[in-house]
């Protein structure tokens, strides 16, 4: 007795997969034979010899224009979001800022109050002298016995 077609199960089982990955990006659900193959479960060659090799196609063209529908949304609401994103780090840096400047404001008060000129705390270091070597200076251990 042979074996019956498959050629319905093949069918449904494509179409449903096609039908909810066209909706998805491409990276997401991707439509070529191959991956619909193996996302079915059924083997390329089988796909290809039922001519939905074809479907695959139109499906792929149908989910790139809606791809590229949602990349034109996508690109505004990243515009949108990133010029938000892009204010509350100002408000967030302008914030810091201020904060540094009543630091500094408090540091020159201290100084002030403890008798050092505050505009010595801006004078810049003095170079340490190189002159004179430090790497001979070790002490001799003395051994007890």
């Amino acid at each position: 007795m042979p074996r019956p077609p498959v050629e319905e199960q093949v069918r449904q089982a494509v179409r449903n997969y096609l039908a909810a990955a066209v909706t998805k990006p491409a990276e997401e659900a991707p439509l070529n034979v191959v991956a619909v193959a193996k996302q079915t479960g059924f083997d390329r060659k089988t796909l290809k010899k039922y001519r939905l090799d074809v479907e695959v196609g139109a499906a792929a063209k149908q989910q790139g224009k809606a791809g590229r529908l949602s990349l034109r949304e996508t690109g505004r609401r990243s515009q949108a979001d990133a010029l938000r994103d892009r204010e509350q780090e100002i408000a967030a840096l302008r914030q810091r800022c201020e904060g540094l400047v009543a630091r500094i404001c408090l540091a020159e008060g201290n100084a002030q109050r403890l008798g050092i000129d505050p505009a010595e705390l801006w004078r810049p270091l003095s170079v340490p002298d190189r002159s004179v070597a430090h790497a001979g200076k070790f002490r001799k251990r003395t051994v007890e016995g």
